[in-house]
């Protein structure tokens, strides 16, 4: 894929927000498929045969206690938040500290009600988005992310999400640097 092909579509990605993503049960194959097609964009170094996410994958983090487990192979909008997430943080964390991480974000919702994922996910959502457009845009975070509510956890959120964001825009830095060489 071409340099300006990748940075057109970094450009143009958008976190599925909570409303989104589906609001009725889904099958592993539509979870795969639909995380797949959302989030190919930020995986532009790998191989388009290797997949941002696989079944194996899903059950690694079911199995390990990083995603709850399907209710009776159904999926909810939780489990896709969960994953996509994952997914994202994976970028530059071990399942450990992904697992660490979702630990702590549990710890601010025990009740786990959908309404407190969702304005959880959402933040997290709009975050990556507001860092990954500005260090595209920049080179560097010109203005930093205003949540709604600033406490530790949603401080550790944004470090975590400008690491990743900062890793994708060096891999493509060295992407150009290097075709630029060939």
């Amino acid at each position: 894929m071409e340099i300006a092909q990748i940075k057109q579509d970094l450009e143009n990605f958008q976190c599925p927000k909570w409303q989104q993503l589906p609001d009725f049960d889904v099958y592993m194959d539509q979870v795969i498929f639909f995380i797949n097609d959302r989030l190919s964009p930020l995986f532009f170094l790998e191989d388009k045969a290797d997949k941002v996410i696989t079944s194996n994958m899903v059950n690694n983090y079911v199995k390990n206690s990083i995603v709850h487990p399907p209710i009776k192979k159904h999926y909810k909008q939780y489990h896709l938040a969960y994953l996509i997430a994952v997914c994202i943080l994976k970028k530059c964390y071990s399942l450990t500290e992904i697992q660490t991480m979702i630990e702590i974000v549990r710890r601010l919702e025990p009740d786990d009600t959908t309404s407190s994922i969702a304005t959880i996910y959402n933040s997290f959502s709009d975050c990556f988005d507001h860092y990954l457009h500005q260090v595209l845009q920049f080179g560097m975070i010109k203005q930093e992310f205003q949540p709604e509510h600033m406490n530790d956890e949603t401080q550790l959120m944004i470090s975590v999400i400008k690491t990743v964001v900062y890793k994708m825009f060096t891999e493509l830095e060295i992407l150009t640097f290097e075709n630029a060489e060939a």
